[in-house]
């Protein structure tokens, strides 16, 4: 029966056969014959055509392969631009939700942020239930300030929740979209919800190197290998807090400003200030992007006494800049699910007017709750204000001695009322948490 489906007109292999009834088999004396006998025969060109697309398929899923491996080894070394260049090549061949949302992760570093969204949008075109993308793209969606977009971000942040149980980001970043759209008592709740659900804010931190800050005011000389020294100033207590002056020179500074200056984006907190709060911008900046990214990496590993792994390990450097009458409320940097040991801010150019950092709570001077509900901290008075200087390093532990959370340490990037404030973060991880998902696999 199977034979007879065929047609001799247009004979179809089944199984690599062909039915004798077609008439087409060649004789014994032909497949013994030179390669010009077979040439004329019709099986070679009936297996090649059934070959050929055959052959074809194999070697673009080859290359598919192959471009993605190359393009995965090249983003887990940070060579950003080799991963893009293979990734493209992967999408060339097959549209592929991770490898969007891998491209975008790329391009957004870039400072490409339309690129990236149209990333992260096939991704989740492609892939309906993909979480991860339409968090993604909720975020990118989220930092615009248009309602539109910010009605956009809401739903993909929600549907990152649907098909993600106990997505703990996810419910954190609908805080900061509902806060933007003026909801700040539903944004309270779902930041309760995150912290709720990254486990107890209170759990202790595995056990770091830690400085002793002996009493405020003390002063101790810092020497390093290649022959420099540092003077590290204590500011308080609790927060354990230093300043060190002259961490990075004036050029430094300026390149670093350079870097951040065409890809700023509004600033996102870590929960408790609200969209008026936080005027500030800021951007990430990759360490593999420039070498003095990674000599910070290096410096700051040294500066406390932490190893160069949990210190590259963590976050990227985080460029901030606040304009005249921006302000960034008060907060704390560590969170459950955000679990950060210290914060490193480095002041970038002197102020003309305002942009202290404020820690109202500091060494008990009120407690964190009524520091939380200051609007204008360095008004206040009391506790520690730290006044902006170009290349000094402000350094604090957002845990205690026993490794809890130091409730102490909420502050705030206060209202610059002349001129201008550029500045980075520099956080370490505590040791042991994740520092975030590797490229998709």
């Amino acid at each position: 029966a199977r034979r007879q489906a065929f047609s001799c007109l247009s004979p179809r292999p089944c199984c690599g056969l062909l039915p004798p009834s077609c008439g087409l088999l060649p004789p014994l004396s032909a497949l013994l014959s030179p390669l010009s006998a077979l040439r004329q025969s019709a099986i070679p060109r009936l297996l090649l055509l059934a070959l050929v697309p055959a052959m074809a398929l194999a070697s673009k899923q080859e290359a598919l392969v192959a471009s993605y491996k190359a393009a995965v080894a090249a983003h887990q070394a940070s060579e950003l631009d080799t991963a893009l260049e293979h990734y493209r090549a992967c999408v060339a061949i097959k549209s592929i939700p991770a490898v969007h949302n891998n491209m975008a992760a790329i391009l957004l570093s870039q400072g490409d942020k339309a690129a990236a969204e149209e990333n992260w949008r096939l991704a989740v075109e492609g892939k309906p239930d993909y979480a991860e993308a339409h968090f993604n793209l909720a975020v990118v969606l989220s930092e615009s300030g248009d309602d539109a977009k910010l009605a956009e971000a809401r739903r993909h942040c929600e549907l990152a929740m649907e098909h993600k149980e106990g997505y703990v980001q996810a419910h954190h970043l609908m805080g900061n979209i509902r806060m933007s759209q003026g909801a700040q008592e539903e944004a309270t709740g779902w930041y309760a919800k995150a912290e709720a659900l990254g486990g107890s804010a209170a759990a202790p931190a595995p056990a770091s190197f830690r400085w002793e800050g002996v009493e405020v005011g003390h002063v101790r000389t810092l020497r390093l290998p290649d022959g420099t020294s540092w003077s590290m100033q204590t500011l308080s207590l609790r927060p354990l807090s230093f300043l060190v002056r002259d961490f990075l020179s004036e050029d430094e500074c300026e390149r670093l400003i350079g870097l951040a200056r065409p890809r700023l984006q509004q600033s996102l907190t870590m929960g408790n200030a609200s969209a008026s709060e936080r005027t500030s911008e800021s951007v990430f900046l990759p360490a593999a992007e420039d070498g003095l990214l990674r000599e910070l990496q290096e410096r700051l590993s040294a500066l406390t006494r932490l190893p160069l792994q949990q210190v590259a390990g963590g976050e990227d450097i985080q460029l901030v800049h606040y304009s005249q009458g921006a302000a960034f409320g008060m907060h704390h940097d560590s969170s459950a699910f955000l679990p950060r040991l210290l914060t490193a801010f480095y002041y970038l150019n002197e102020v003309e007017g305002g942009g202290e950092t404020a820690f109202p709570a500091a060494d008990g001077a009120m407690s964190p709750d009524e520091a939380l509900a200051l609007a204008e901290p360095a008004a206040a008075g009391g506790g520690l204000v730290v006044k902006p200087a170009r290349g000094a390093a402000l350094l604090w532990y957002n845990h205690g001695e026993d490794g809890s959370r130091d409730a102490c340490a909420v502050h705030a990037g206060c209202r610059v009322t002349a001129g201008e404030k550029w500045g980075a973060n520099h956080w370490v991880r505590v040791r042991g948490a994740t520092p975030g998902e590797e490229p998709s696999s």
